[in-house]
């Protein structure tokens, strides 16, 4: 699985070269311009350019001379906008390996970038490929090649040029914290603080005096002015605390204190169901979504879970100072098939307690927890049988729908196929109210 950064200004070409790329199984960076993509590359290792003539020449080739110096053996390839021999023996003279023409058709992007591939693996035969294999399967140190992940990353870069405030939404293991130091990596470079605040275990008038302590080293937010301020579960800050949140967010965003402050909030929740039922301000909620990225949780990206496993035995190994261990095929199908309730987070924790258990050095079905092999918690079993009331039917199936989704209301309405007006409604007269599922 090759990785490509794919630069487009026009955000519906890129969209549709992204889809194109991405079907046949390759890993696509998608971004719109010079800088979001020096700043990629001087920080990810990518292996195909294929990136607009007209991003390619501005600053002087500044992008074409950085990536050549940041990376020599990368391909690049540029999407010209006619055919014009000067500017193509121009662009070959400077070490492009190919200039693509319109029409921009699938059959020729693939043809191009198929070549591109092989020209890769024959630098490569001669080489230790473990460093480039690693690569290709991460980004900012987050393994996942699925199309969802793949969007996210693209996310990340785009965003990370902007100063708006950013919500990551996503279940509980799924990465938040991970993903928002990837958006403060790529929007920093000179090691600006990257402050943790938990909205869970807030001390009393702590936006008042705004004193925080991270890895020994005392912080006073009053005085913070480059950085990130990250919100962990920002769901789960008391109602009084949102009026002194968002009074001291806005005397950095409008206020006399504002400078280059990053703000990321994440919730396990949609909060916008918060606000439906008045556990959240709207004010405050409509200050941290300007951007709103969803991650999505492991059942909906199985194709990561290979190359998850192969990189948390490897951690593992690391750890415990012994050699990798290997999984069984069997084995890991039936970890792919699980609908992991708790995430990347959960699997992590599995794998490490079938490598402390296991008696051999390849982890078997033996190995594997008998609930995982159960499938207990595996989408679609309901505990419905032949006579049982209508009424009792609809209310197991919306029951297990909202813990499939982990009481994510919008996501269960969507999956039952009714408004969500309609759903709270039925919660009511079930009796479904999150501290009775």
């Amino acid at each position: 699985m090759r990785k490509i950064l794919l630069i487009e200004e026009d955000a519906l070409l890129r969209d549709k070269i992204g889809t194109i790329l991405r079907e046949e199984r390759y890993y696509v960076i998608a971004i719109k311009d010079r800088i979001l993509a020096m700043n990629c590359l001087e920080k990810e290792e990518i292996d195909i350019i294929l990136v607009r003539e007209p991003i390619l020449r501005e600053n002087s080739l500044e992008l074409l001379s950085f990536a050549r110096q940041r990376l020599p053996e990368m391909v690049i390839i540029v999407m010209g906008n006619e055919e014009n021999s000067f500017r193509i023996r121009e662009l070959l003279s400077k070490g492009i390996y190919e200039y693509l023409s319109p029409p921009f058709t699938p059959s020729r992007i693939l043809s191009v970038v198929r070549r591109a591939e092989e020209h890769l693996a024959l630098l490569e035969e001669n080489k230790d490929l473990k460093r480039r294999m690693v690569h290709r399967f991460s980004f900012a140190g987050i393994t996942g090649v699925s199309e969802k992940m793949q969007r996210v990353f693209s996310f990340i870069l785009q965003i990370s040029q902007i100063r708006r405030p950013i919500l990551l939404v996503g279940e509980q293991g799924t990465g938040k914290e991970m993903i928002a130091r990837a958006i403060h990596q790529y929007a920093f470079s000179r090691g600006e603080p990257f402050l943790k605040i938990l909205c869970s275990t807030l001390p009393q008038d702590f936006f008042r005096n705004g004193i925080l302590v991270e890895n020994g080293k005392k912080y006073v937010l009053t005085d913070t002015q480059e950085g990130t301020l990250y919100f962990e579960d920002v769901h789960l800050l008391p109602y009084p605390y949102q009026t002194e949140l968002l009074e001291f967010l806005e005397e950095y965003r409008f206020g006399r204190k504002m400078g280059n402050l990053r703000v990321i909030a994440s919730s396990e929740v949609p909060l916008e169901d918060e606000v439906a039922r008045g556990a959240f301000r709207g004010d405050l909620y409509y200050f941290l979504s300007a951007v709103k990225i969803d991650i999505p949780p492991l059942r909906e990206r199985k194709e990561d879970i290979p190359f998850l496993v192969e990189q948390f035995l490897r951690e593992i190994a690391e750890e415990s100072g012994k050699e990798t261990m290997k999984i069984q095929k069997e084995a890991l199908r039936v970890l792919i098939d699980y609908h992991w309730p708790g995430n990347v987070i959960e699997l992590r924790n599995t794998l490490e307690g079938m490598v402390i258990l296991s008696e051999g050095n390849i982890l078997t079905l033996e190995d594997i927890p008998e609930h995982i092999k159960r499938g207990d918690y595996r989408e679609g079993v309901l505990g419905i049988k032949v006579g049982m009331p209508l009424e009792e039917v609809e209310k197991i199936l919306i029951r297990e729908t909202l813990r499939f989704h982990r009481f994510n209301k919008t996501k269960a309405a969507q999956a039952l196929g009714i408004s969500l007006r309609t759903l709270y409604r039925k919660m009511e007269r079930y009796n479904l109210g999150e501290e009775n599922l």
